[in-house]
Parts: C-alpha cells; sequence; structure tokens
C-alpha cells in the first residue's frame, strides 16, 4: 500500500457534484439525492468534510449535532470513499476528524446506522469503538435490516 497523503477539509457548494457522484457510487440506490447532499454542504448545523489526495475528492462524511438519548450527540448520515481509495484509511481519517469537530461543539455521544450486510463499514466502526446499541429491523427497505451504532466522545 502506497503512503497516502490525504487532507481534509469543509466541504463547499463547488463539490457538490463530486459528492454526489461518490454517494451514488458508493450506495447506487441507496444513495442520498442530490438535494441531500446539497443541504449536507449549504446548511450551518451540518458538519460535512471532503478527504483529498493532490486536491481531488476521494470521499466525504456527513454529520449534525442532534440529541439523541437525552445527550448532546452526533449523527453521522454518510461516510464515502472512492472504491480504489478503501482501505486506505480514508474513512478513518474523516471519522476522526468528525469527531473532533462534534467534541469540540459539545457532543458527548456520537451514533450512526448501518445495514448489517455491509461488513466494511461495521468493522471501521467497531474499530473506532462503536458498540451496536439498536437493531433496525427493514430499516433500509423490506427485508434490508440495519444497527445503529454509538459511541462516547467524553472521556471517563
Amino acid at each position: 500500500m502506497r503512503n497516502l497523503s490525504i487532507s481534509i477539509r469543509r466541504a463547499q457548494p463547488s463539490d457538490l457534484e463530486a459528492l454526489y457522484k461518490i454517494e451514488v457510487e458508493c450506495f447506487h440506490e441507496d444513495a442520498f439525492p442530490r438535494q441531500y447532499i446539497r443541504q449536507f454542504i449549504e446548511k450551518p448545523y451540518f458538519i460535512t468534510l471532503v478527504a483529498l489526495i493532490n486536491n481531488e475528492v476521494i470521499g466525504f462524511i456527513a454529520g449534525s449535532m442532534e440529541t439523541f438519548y437525552g445527550k448532546s450527540a452526533g449523527h453521522i448520515y454518510s461516510i464515502d470513499v472512492r472504491p480504489e481509495y478503501r482501505g486506505m484509511g480514508v474513512g478513518s481519517h474523516l471519522l476522526e476528524a468528525t469527531e473532533k469537530e462534534l467534541k469540540r461543539d459539545g457532543a458527548e455521544i456520537c451514533y450512526l446506522e448501518a445495514r448489517t450486510d455491509n461488513i466494511v463499514a461495521l468493522n471501521l466502526y467497531l474499530k473506532h469503538n462503536y458498540k451496536v446499541v439498536e437493531q433496525l429491523r427493514n430499516y433500509y427497505g423490506i427485508g434490508r435490516n440495519g444497527m445503529r451504532l454509538m459511541k462516547s466522545l467524553v472521556t471517563e
């Protein structure tokens, strides 16, 4: 594996088409619509970061601050990495950078959802100390179950 120089920055309106293309490439028929991606970029309550190599967008993450289980929480909506860059730490970089921003904004916990058959994503979250807190029957459509995972962002 080559040593990649990954940089992370806030998403900008000019990133919309690249982010939408990556979303469709990653999630196909389950992809968020372009308008949702636009909101992830433009609405101030979203934290949307992009990963770049040589100024090329290779992935992104979108999350926001919410209340969950009565706590100030970060909610990750999507982590997308172009297939040719998977397994190189891009998702970890994006997740860590977002958790840092959420923590700075006062989040006590962070949570997200993933399909039960998305083993790569589940392994990423488990590696970052997320724990399964809920099974989500038919969350992604009939017969397509999900899991909700959560992590504490406060140090004991």
